[in-house]
């Protein structure tokens, strides 16, 4: 039976896009249905129609969210307020460390979700230029973590 799973990412040279598109590639081979959706082209309802997220987002700039995706970062970070108990959820935060904010916004989805009543189930990644290692590192981790989960009875 597959379950499904929602890849939300935030990019804009294509980073996180890759990473997003490499976790979708083992959850289709784990057995999930995954939805592989852009911040900028999607609201926070989005987040209310899945069980499970994994957000991968870029920081820019001053901490900012990557170009497009402000109003979903408006709507589930600086807003707040919405109820998300139901989810489960994990973050990859990709930046550069020659930037003061580094993986800002990665870590402030996670302290939203988390405000929000979501569930972590495997910790926030930071991932630096050199983002390839901690990125594989970060998928394993999730679906290891998810097929624990899963193989616990209720």
């Amino acid at each position: 039976m597959s379950q499904s799973l929602l890849i939300l990412f935030g990019s804009v040279t294509g980073n996180a896009e890759y990473c997003a598109d490499k976790a979708g590639k083992l959850a289709r081979a784990r057995g999930f249905t995954p939805s592989l959706v852009s911040m900028a082209e999607t609201d926070a309802s989005v987040l209310a129609e899945h069980d499970i997220a994994l957000i991968i987002t870029s920081t820019y700039g001053d901490g900012e969210p990557p170009d497009g995706a402000e109003a979903l970062y408006e709507e589930v970070v600086v807003e707040g307020g919405k109820d998300f108990s139901h989810l489960k959820f994990s973050v990859l935060a990709l930046g550069d460390t020659s930037y003061e904010q580094f993986c800002k916004c990665g870590h402030d989805y996670d302290a939203a979700l988390e405000k929000a009543g979501a569930k972590r189930f495997y910790p926030l990644v930071e991932c630096d230029t050199d983002y390839d290692t901690p990125c594989d590192e970060w998928i394993a981790g999730v679906f290891a973590a998810l097929a624990e989960d899963q193989a616990v009875p209720a």
